[in-house]
């Protein structure tokens, strides 16, 4: 896979980069962007909010089960592309138990809660990493 390569990016690379601080959502999913940028106009139908140009991005958080160790990916999402912006270094005693939750199956995940917390206020906080 490609994104077992690709480079590790800090959180204070991230909050210094206002493009993806920007189009960050930390309550997207890797099944709603399917829904909204790959199979836009399906949405539209119920209702729901659907992307309506190609400029039209989000930047989200995916964890990546398919090898061990697990691993957390910032991903910006368009129409026409997806790109794995890199690596991002979370606790992983999180990851372990995002991975519990899941039954332990290999596969693509959203956040859980307490890695959207974490994430949250290690990016919005005023101050000092930790570690």
């Amino acid at each position: 896979m490609g994104a077992s390569d690709k480079e590790m990016l800090t959180i204070k690379e991230i909050k210094a980069n206002r493009e993806i601080m920007n189009c960050l959502n930390l309550d997207m999913t890797p099944e709603r962007a399917v829904a909204l940028y790959l199979e836009w106009g399906s949405s539209w139908a119920h209702g729901r909010d659907f992307v309506r140009s190609e400029g039209d991005v989000s930047c989200f958080f995916r964890i990546d089960a398919w090898e061990a160790p697990a691993k957390v990916f910032l991903v910006r999402q368009s129409i026409s592309d997806e790109t794995v912006l890199g690596e991002v270094e979370v606790p992983a005693e999180l990851v372990a138990q995002a991975l519990q939750s899941w039954g332990g199956k290999r596969g693509t995940y959203g956040l859980t809660d307490e890695l959207k917390g974490w994430l949250k206020r290690e990016l919005t906080g005023g101050g000092e990493e930790q570690g």
